[in-house]
């Protein structure tokens, strides 16, 4: 897989946002946005935190369920569309990005791709890790943790 590009269009989103909600009807409206939310909780016992530098420290059952919120929005007049997702995670990798936008193109052709696809954490260190391609950030977690990773995508 080749490298993904990384964008930051967390403050593009909020004008977009806030240009669509000033919009006094649908008919009016410059933009089309569409949202979701799904539950995305991983492996509920036995597995180390991300973040945590203390293997011993591993989860115990499920305090709080995990979810992404997907937020969709196409131009109008362009055409273009945006898909901003937030998840309950520390943050995201490229495994899980990489996997996102494959299952994406599965699905929707080439309507999201890397430019346009933005996945941000709310960095919680309160849930599961092994989602990353990094030995570093997989010490804890003694590797790669499947469960993880197919929760997340």
């Amino acid at each position: 897989m080749g490298s993904l590009k990384v964008r930051s269009g967390f403050l593009e989103l909020l004008l977009l946002v806030a240009i669509a909600a000033a919009s006094s009807s649908a008919e009016e409206a410059n933009y089309l946005i569409g949202r979701g939310m799904f539950d995305m909780t991983g492996p509920a016992g036995e597995i180390d935190f991300m973040g945590y530098a203390n293997p011993a420290q591993s989860g115990a059952g499920i305090h709080l369920r995990q979810y992404a919120r997907a937020f969709i929005i196409t131009d109008r007049a362009t055409q273009k569309t945006t898909l901003f997702v937030s998840i309950d995670a520390c943050m995201t990798s490229h495994v899980v990005t990489g996997k996102v936008l494959h299952e994406l193109a599965g699905m929707y052709g080439d309507t999201y791709v890397a430019d346009n696809v933005i996945i941000s954490g709310t960095h919680t260190h309160s849930t599961p890790a092994g989602f990353f391609q990094y030995v570093l950030y997989d010490i804890t977690s003694v590797g790669v943790v499947t469960q993880t990773i197919d929760a997340y995508v």
